[in-house]
């Protein structure tokens, strides 16, 4: 009897990005990517990433790292996952690109071999475990979906996908090998939900080109269009619309040149000779001559056109008549700062076009009729819907049923899915995950949750800082209370107020109490919140200081 086979959910179950999956058989596990998910509220934290304790401790069990696309929402944890887990990662070739740059900057050293679809890697020497990588398409080069071989049959993991039959570049998406799979028999299929509450299909990246190029036609001035650094088949198809006017190309952004150079090193990428010009000389171009291509579609304060908005970009500025070209989604979330940065943009002057009546944008990723006839191909006996919100996960298996799957389940990071031959069942026990705030610097340093609910404390109600001298022989005043406060509303006006307040609760304490330096803080802590919530109900953060002379 084979032995069962355990799909371990970590990231991505539940939400959008983090995405991290396990496969464990007979002692042996491979993952499948290992990515991050941006913050959407400012709490000084760059990235969160999923907690990766339960991959930590079975380290010495890990035997392979299987790579769907370079996304970072798919790649950008695994930094601090190769930290502490020694594994080969098995990975198609933009993505290793992407992948070698980001642990270069970490100063971490890592096995990555590259594979091509059609392609099979197993998961070790003794794993009974192994992964063919499929091509599809999405929003990047070389993305994959994965059929990994394991004791219960095949798992097919789509990665994230959509059926384009008329892609820009690079490999389509093969159906006859997904085709012959179902054939052959899915045991279970884990399938992109990001779209599921879309109906139809996705436009083809191809529809963007035209659209591109009506919007480029009448612009009088310079362009800016600004996308996904890592979607180079729309980069493509901006300077292609821009070459047809014999506009030269710029780049703005730290993430948009390294990935524009990368791709052209590659073949990704095919500019004409003249095209590309340096900041220097896009500044000496006539307007109807360049074509800037930009990071900060989502609105994001340090981006390149976000500090175009403001007028504080140090090498290019706009001027009136400028046309922004905004090629992306507004991702959800992000619409203030994008509504932000698009008004700052319309108040210099500049005309800004986005995803309107012109496909200025399409989705990399299936809509319904994409995930059913994926569904459809492959034949599974289970479903799983991975890569979504709750409500996109249970919509997609919606849509499983409707295609006659019998055996649908829905779990969520934590879970785990057992596969036997008696079937399949979620395990009543959950692992411990969650969600891990750390920096994006090379030293890739984890966040507390505690410096989080601090950050949002002051965030919300701010700090409010009392400061008292006290002789250090009798405890009494010498000096003070003295009160600070920063982003605390009602302060002004009221200093006196809170002095006084302060000063009673020093004269309650006892002789004894005034001595312990800790006592009288925490009298004066308390004193402050208890006037700052009878006033006004806040309730701000109190840091008392007591000087002792």
């Amino acid at each position: 009897m084979p032995p069962p086979v355990r799909i371990v959910a970590l990231g991505g179950l539940g939400e959008i990005g983090m995405n991290c999956m396990a496969v464990e058989a007979e002692g042996r596990i491979a993952v499948v990517d290992c990515g991050v998910m941006f913050p959407n509220e400012s709490i000084g934290v760059d990235v969160i990433v999923p907690d990766l304790t339960w991959l930590v401790e079975r380290k010495e069990q890990v035997g392979a790292i299987y790579v769907t696309h370079g996304h970072e929402d798919h790649i950008g944890a695994l930094p601090q996952l190769l930290r502490r887990v020694k594994a080969p990662v098995y990975v198609a070739p933009f993505a290793r690109a992407l992948l070698e740059a980001r642990l270069r900057e970490a100063g971490i050293a890592a096995d990555l071999r590259t594979v091509r679809p059609g392609e099979v890697r197993g998961a070790g020497a003794d794993s009974p475990i192994s992964a063919e990588f499929i091509a599809v398409t999405h929003s990047i080069p070389d993305a994959c979906a994965l059929a990994i071989s394991t004791p219960q049959g095949v798992l097919l993991h789509s990665g994230d996908f959509k059926i384009d039959e008329a892609p820009v570049g690079g490999w389509k998406m093969d159906l006859a090998r997904i085709g012959a799979l179902g054939r052959a028999g899915v045991r279970l299929l884990l399938s992109d939900s990001t779209n599921s509450e879309r109906p139809g299909t996705s436009l083809s990246e191809s529809a963007v080109g035209v659209a591109l190029d009506q919007a480029f036609e009448n612009a009088q001035g310079r362009i800016f269009a600004a996308c996904f650094a890592s979607n180079v088949h729309r980069i493509q198809q901006v300077a292609d619309a821009a070459r047809g006017l014999g506009r030269r190309l710029a780049l703005l952004g730290r993430s948009m040149e390294s990935n524009v150079r990368l791709a052209m090193e590659l073949g990704y990428l095919k500019l004409a000779g003249w095209q590309l010009c340096s900041l220097e000389e896009a500044r000496r171009l006539p307007p109807r001559e360049l074509c800037v291509l930009t990071t900060g579609t989502q609105g994001e304060p340090r981006s390149a056109l976000a500090r175009l908005a403001r007028g504080e970009h140090p090498e290019l500025s706009l001027s009136p008549g400028d046309l922004v070209v905004l090629s992306s989604r507004f991702i959800p979330g992000n619409e203030v700062a994008i509504g932000q940065v698009v008004n700052e943009l319309t108040r210099l002057g500049a005309e800004v076009a986005y995803e309107d009546l012109r496909p200025l944008h399409v989705s990399g990723h299936a809509h319904e009729a994409e995930q059913r006839r994926l569904i459809a191909l492959a034949r599974p006996e289970h479903f799983v819907p991975v890569h979504g919100e709750f409500r996109q996960l249970a919509r997609h298996a919606a849509h499983a049923a409707k295609e006659g799957v019998a055996h649908r389940h829905l779990i969520v990071d934590g879970e785990v899915l057992e596969l036997s031959d008696a079937g399949a069942r979620v395990l009543e026990e959950r692992l411990p995950v969650g969600r891990v705030y750390a920096e994006r610097d090379a030293s890739g340093a984890e966040i507390g949750e505690l410096v989080v609910k601090d950050r949002r404390l002051l965030a919300e109600s701010g700090l409010c800082i009392v400061v008292v001298a006290v002789d250090r022989a009798s405890g009494a005043v010498v000096r003070g209370p003295e009160i600070f406060a920063r982003g605390v509303a009602g302060f002004e006006g009221c200093e006196d107020a809170l002095r006084g307040e302060a000063l009673r609760a020093l004269d309650e304490l006892s002789g004894p109490a005034r001595e312990n330096q800790g006592e009288v803080q925490e009298a004066l802590r308390l004193a402050v919140r208890r006037w700052f919530r009878r006033v006004g109900g806040r309730k701000p953060s109190v840091l008392p200081v007591v000087l002792e002379l």
